[in-house]
């Protein structure tokens, strides 16, 4: 998902940004924790479990901003056919693939279960299927990442307009205040319904599910805006970090550190919503860069290589699993199913992480399944 760097401030090349895998491997197993813990069970759940969840959410807004970064940094990526190329076969391939997949074992599921209620449900939505990730409550993420990737393309135009760093920070400023906007009025893109602009649609008394051209529109667009701050902040970190050397000395490894964990634990304190995810999401990936000179050669980092290079195939799989852990845990210890709890997340996620590890580790040696699964 990134390429080698010319950046002065980064002499590695991606085999030795063993920090940026340790840190995809770790934000793929909080997406695990919340999936493991959240209102879709429909359990009672303990109020400490709620918040235990709250400090793993940083897992998308992190993929976002090292997928940007790594983006941005490469000089003539808007129009390279390879580039694109690989962003469809990386991306969309797998997104039509496990749609399928996930469709055909739900209608199954569905049917053996006698549920027509929920076969309705999912197959009255084609749109949602196609477009949104409506397969599965997770594959959203890719069509997000596909649809901010068109950004991209300014970046020629940015370069001929000679934009300063002072105007990048402008534009970062911008748009951080717009997606805040987006998201203080009701009107960003919404997970399950799978519409965007929802207070604009009802204002204008609108049927979203009436006009599914105006959907697909509003939801594309909605997701462009929610991409734009992790996309003008990595064009102006990639700048000026190729003339300031920040990321070489322990104390900012040490320094990165406390910005994300205190950002992350208490940043909604103080902070809105959009400008925290923005925060936690890039000292997270400054401090995943610092943190690969540490790295060596060893089992460690053979382990660490593993996961980073799994993680995609671990997010992808994961409802599988999880769904197959859960069934176990139950049969083993009913009582700790009974509700939502820390135990119970950490009993149903650290499983489902381990074992789909070893499933998308096992299919990855053949080349076939690697590319076209799990986009590697």
């Amino acid at each position: 998902m990134y390429e080698n760097q010319d950046n002065t401030f980064i002499t590695m090349n991606k085999k030795k940004l063993l920090g940026i895998e340790f840190c995809r491997g770790l934000s793929t197993y909080a997406v695990i924790l919340v999936h493991s813990g959240d209102e879709t069970w429909g359990l009672p759940t303990n109020p400490s479990a709620i918040e235990f969840r709250l400090h793993f959410y940083f897992a998308v807004p992190f993929f976002l901003a090292a997928a940007f970064y790594f983006m941005t940094a490469k000089p003539g990526i808007a129009y390279s056919s390879k580039f694109w190329r690989a962003r469809v076969e990386r991306i969309l391939i797998p997104y039509a693939i496990w749609s399928v997949i996930f469709l055909v074992s739900r209608v199954i599921i569905f049917t053996l279960t006698n549920k027509s209620d929920r076969m309705q449900q999912l197959l009255q939505d084609p749109l949602s299927i196609v477009f949104f990730g409506g397969a599965s409550y997770h594959l959203y993420f890719l069509t997000l990442l596909f649809a901010g990737t068109s950004l991209v393309l300014l970046i020629p135009f940015l370069e001929r307009l000679k934009i300063s760093n002072y105007g990048l920070l402008l534009l970062s400023v911008l748009s951080i205040a717009l997606y805040h906007f987006i998201e203080a009025s009701d009107n960003s893109f919404q997970l399950g319904t799978n519409v965007a602009f929802q207070s604009l649609l009802s204002y204008l008394r609108i049927n979203a599910e009436q006009h599914p051209l105006l959907r697909l529109i509003l939801v594309e667009v909605a997701w462009i805006i929610r991409c734009l701050p992790y996309f003008f902040v990595a064009l102006t970190l990639n700048r000026l970090l190729q003339k300031v050397k920040l990321l070489h000395t322990k104390f900012a490894t040490f320094l990165l550190a406390i910005l994300f964990l205190c950002s992350n634990m208490f940043g909604s304190f103080f902070l809105p919503g959009a400008l925290q995810s923005l925060l936690i999401a890039y000292a997270m990936l400054l401090f995943s860069i610092s943190l690969s000179r540490y790295f060596g050669e060893n089992t460690v980092d053979s382990l660490v290589t593993s996961v980073g290079a799994c993680s995609f195939g671990i997010y992808l799989i994961h409802p599988f699993v999880l769904n197959t852990v859960k069934y176990l845990v139950c049969k083993v210890l009913p009582e700790l199913t009974n509700s939502i709890s820390i135990p119970s997340m950490l009993a149903l996620s650290i499983p489902c992480f381990l074992i789909s590890w070893v499933v998308v580790a096992y299919f990855t040696r053949n080349k076939l399944t690697a590319k076209y699964l799990f986009g590697i």
